[in-house]
């Protein structure tokens, strides 16, 4: 979109009516820190002139920027001022290809913001895409308690955590979640270990989900703990007693899988079920077949 009024206007007369809906990324905003102070603002932010008139500006596009500049002690900024409305200028940024790309959770809140006062309908016209994909985006707002959602904008909690976890997690149990975001809160949990935590949790019986939210932490340095038992047992037994242990397991399911022949492929059974059964039977078969070919072939002591 090609800017309209690029001005040089005083950081103060800038109203960040949209801060609370923007996430805060500590990492992005160093770089862009750092970026600006070595080269400056290589792109005006976007703002339209406020209502009443009083020589402010309401801030479209460029939190971060603005924030960066406030770092660095300036008190000018470039702003593209565009002769539009609020919610029309809103829409436009939306709109805005993958040079400026939102986060989803991003355009979910501002979504959740104009559909105050326009009809999912007419965000979706004006954004340039359908109906569903404007109620999903708006559902990542409904399905996340306010207490969640302020940590994901605060960049404490990742989206996929609070939407895929935590969320379901405050649906069943909503003392849970808040005990959990209380602890995140002081010892965080990368995504991998808050995945093995929740079904660890799911598992559980309700003293040890009890436990498990009051000590996350805890829980993880238990589980890996474990692994490098594990670890260290399969060290010591070497390749071959890897090898060994999944013969075994082998023959234990081969010897189930004898037991139901009678059953999978008696009369009564469906002639497109056996032969499906039967293909993979057989492919298992060529994979015995290697592993004794490959026996053969070696030479003998």
């Amino acid at each position: 979109m090609a800017m309209e009024n690029v001005l040089r206007l005083d950081l103060h007369a800038l109203i960040p009516r949209f801060a609370s809906l923007r996430l805060h990324d500590p990492s992005r905003l160093a770089r862009l820190v750092a970026s600006i102070e070595q080269r400056g603002q290589l792109m005006p932010v976007v703002a339209v002139p406020e209502a009443d008139g009083d020589r402010h500006w309401v801030l479209i596009d460029g939190y971060r920027r603005r924030e960066a500049l406030q770092r660095l002690g300036e008190d000018q900024i470039w702003v593209d001022v565009w002769e539009r409305s609020v919610d029309e200028a809103l829409l436009a940024a939306l709109a805005r290809g993958p040079d400026r790309a939102w986060e989803a959770i991003e355009e979910a809140a501002l979504i959740a913001e104009l559909s105050s006062r326009h009809s999912l309908q007419a965000i979706a016209r004006e954004l340039g895409r359908d109906v569903s994909w404007v109620s999903r985006r708006l559902s990542l707002i409904k399905a996340l308690p306010e207490d969640l959602l302020d940590e994901v904008r605060a960049g404490r909690i990742s989206l996929w955590a609070a939407t895929r976890i935590l969320a379901p997690l405050a649906r069943a149990n909503a003392e849970h979640a808040r005990i959990l975001l209380a602890q995140l809160a002081q010892q965080p949990l990368s995504t991998r270990e808050l995945k093995r935590l929740y079904e660890q949790y799911r598992q559980a019986s309700k003293v040890q989900r009890r436990r498990l939210v009051e000590n996350p932490a805890l829980f993880v340095q238990a589980l890996d703990s474990r692994e490098q038992v594990t670890a260290d047992k399969r060290l010591a037994a070497g390749p071959e007693g890897a090898w060994y242990k999944d013969l075994r397991v082998v023959g234990s399911l081969l010897e189930r899988l004898l037991g139901q022949v009678p059953t999978l492929f008696g009369p009564t059974q469906e002639a497109a079920e056996r032969e499906r059964l039967q293909q993979a039977f057989a492919a298992a078969t060529t994979q015995f077949q290697r592993l004794q070919q490959a026996l053969a072939e070696i030479p003998q002591p």
